[in-house]
């Protein structure tokens, strides 16, 4: 038996959208903190409900989100690896991406 899907425009534009958001992403477009690393991705991965929360609870003194960019790699890696569900900084955006782009396919 041959299945044949016909209308599938909106699933089309999706996609479409989720390819131009991977781009964007790794052509390193600036995004906000809280857009980029959600509050269900932070409530699921992490012991903080917020991103801003992960940052005021850092060991270090943070004023905006993207400080976080000048904490050393290390002191950084320690830190997620302390209060999330991964080992490094890059894991977790990484994974924040991957779950973003997936929300923006899968309705």
């Amino acid at each position: 038996m041959d299945l044949q899907a016909t209308e599938l425009g909106d699933l089309e534009d999706r996609l479409s959208d989720a390819l131009d958001r991977l781009g964007e992403l790794q052509a390193g477009t600036r995004v906000s903190s809280d857009a980029f690393f959600s509050e269900p991705f932070m409530r699921n991965h992490t012991e903080f409900d917020s991103f801003v929360a992960f940052y005021e609870h850092a060991p270090w003194s943070l004023t905006e989100p993207t400080d976080v960019q000048g904490v050393p790699r290390q002191a950084l890696n320690d830190y997620v690896a302390a209060t999330t569900d991964f080992e490094s900084w890059e894991a977790m955006k990484t994974q924040a991406a991957e779950e973003e782009i997936i929300d923006q396919v899968v309705p």
